[in-house]
């Protein structure tokens, strides 16, 4: 079992360094996205914040509940999604973090669940070809 000095470490190494400093991004090894897993009430999120207050980083949220209702259908998804990409270029560094994520993956969504966890699940396991290891944005993702 990781310590936290252990997970502090790799968020160092693997989110804070890479996204704060030019140079160490232009020689680290590309990282698309970061993946924390770990029971409810662990301090995830607030991982998560931490690490853009650190940085100056902007924090786009995609958890289903925050996109549940918005942009319908199939093209309103492709453009939030172009959107999203789009301000995260521009206002970099931007962390792009998706809560719950294991839902996306679930096989029967409950039927009062409305915030239909499945939308981004062809999105968000494809390999995005839009992130250049030049651009300077992150994708966090907690279960």
């Amino acid at each position: 079992m990781p310590s936290l000095s252990d997970v502090r470490r790799v968020v160092t190494e693997y989110g804070v360094l890479p996204m704060g400093s030019q140079t160490v991004h232009e020689t680290a090894p590309h990282v698309k996205s970061i993946m924390i897993a770990g029971p409810h009430g662990t301090g995830k999120r607030m991982l998560v914040n931490a690490m853009c207050s650190e940085l100056g980083a902007n924090l786009i949220d995609l958890t289903a509940e925050n996109i549940c209702g918005r942009y319908p259908g199939k093209a309103g998804l492709t453009m939030l999604l172009h959107l999203v990409m789009k301000v995260g270029k521009l206002l970099q560094p931007t962390v792009i973090y998706i809560g719950n994520a294991e839902k996306t993956f679930i096989k029967k969504v409950p039927k009062n669940d409305m915030s239909d966890p499945k939308r981004l699940k062809k999105e968000t396991t494809e390999d995005n070809q839009e992130n250049d290891p030049e651009d300077r944005f992150c994708s966090w993702e907690h279960l």
